[in-house]
């Protein structure tokens, strides 16, 4: 009996998020009829966009119980290196004035992403540093560096081409938002169907098991950091290209809401549970709230303290999963050990 109820409350912190969202969704309708506009599912859809990649990179770090404080700074960075190459100098652009192909100004931002992220997986792996101290650290660096880089200066003048990815629409649905759905289909088949994904599950399980079987967690470890970095630089191309600057503070103070909608998603903060479309519901949910919180006019500060709570919710969510699972694989495995016996 105790084994299936521990499975039953298992299941139902699985599929929590969808529930959750629900609620949401129904209570902001009540409280606001502008609220299932097509207009604000659209703008709630579009918000989905840029949290929805960056939690894409955080939650392949997370499979193999890691971190990535870094992303939100490398999305600013990256931001302002794009928006800098691109955009003519001088006042009132700020910008280099070699105004960049904007093929060449996108692959130079995935270099830029690429190669923090080769840094934080060399740091972690091979000098065997804490990755949380790590990333936090990067985070504080390349923040610092953004407002070096920048001089505090807001870069416009960015062409209408470059926009495409975060401003332009294909037919009801912006592209950003084409393009986040494909983006988790793709993840979601990584992780869920191919050896790269079983591994990170496996590390993120039990290292140690993972490499007595074969695995080189270094090496996956160092591949997700690089996939974290990526995916920022990427966000970071559909944010210019939304925002059409590119301003100093850009990401600033993203990592919580990034994280918590990955936990509250399902993906875990110890490593090696969870999937993609979890994760998906998870950022679904934030930027529902956000979206119901304005058009009610909430006080800025009293969105703070509810993104607090949820993040908090989050928190609670996957420590209760860790509490009933653990003992639901306990019991199966003596369930097995007694079969076999028999």
């Amino acid at each position: 009996m105790r084994l299936n109820r521990d499975k039953i409350i298992v299941f139902l912190l699985d599929n929590l998020i969808w529930v959750l969202l629900t609620i949401a969704v129904v209570t902001f309708a009540l409280l606001s009829d502008r609220f299932l506009t097509s207009k604000n599912l659209v703008n709630i859809l579009v918000h989905s966009s840029v949290l929805g990649i960056m939690v894409i990179g955080q939650s392949f770090c997370q499979l193999s119980g890691n971190f990535d404080l870094s992303a939100e700074s490398i999305l600013g960075l990256a931001a302002i290196l794009g928006a800098f190459v691109i955009a003519p100098a001088g006042a009132p652009f700020f910008g280099s004035g070699l105004q960049l192909n904007p093929i060449l100004t996108v692959l130079i931002m995935f270099v830029l992403g690429i190669l923090v992220g080769w840094i934080n997986g060399f740091l972690v792996t091979r000098m065997k540093m804490n990755n949380f101290i790590v990333t936090l650290a990067m985070l504080i660096i390349i923040r610092g560096l953004t407002l070096v880089f920048s001089e505090g200066k807001t870069i416009t003048g960015i062409p209408q081409g470059f926009k495409a990815l975060g401003h332009e629409s294909l037919g009801p649905l912006p592209i950003s938002v084409i393009v986040l759905l494909i983006a988790f289909a793709v993840a979601f088949v990584i992780t869920r169907y191919t050896r790269f994904g079983r591994d990170l599950y496996a590390i993120g399980g039990n290292r140690d098991a993972a490499l007595a079987s074969g695995i080189d967690p270094n090496r996956r470890i160092r591949q997700v950091y690089l996939i974290s970095g990526l995916m920022a630089a990427f966000a970071a191309w559909m944010e210019l290209g939304r925002l059409g600057v590119g301003a100093t503070r850009i990401g600033e103070g993203m990592i919580f809401e990034i994280q918590a909608a990955a936990v509250i998603g399902g993906i875990s903060l110890f490593g090696g549970r969870g999937n993609m479309i979890g994760a998906l519901g998870g950022v679904l949910l934030l930027s529902t709230f956000n979206s119901g919180l304005n058009l009610m006019m909430v006080s800025g500060f009293w969105i703070d303290m509810i993104r607090g709570i949820i993040i908090l919710l989050a928190m609670l969510i996957d420590a209760q999963k860790t509490r009933y699972k653990a003992p639901v694989t306990s019991q199966a495995a003596v369930v097995a050990s007694e079969s076999q016996g028999l």
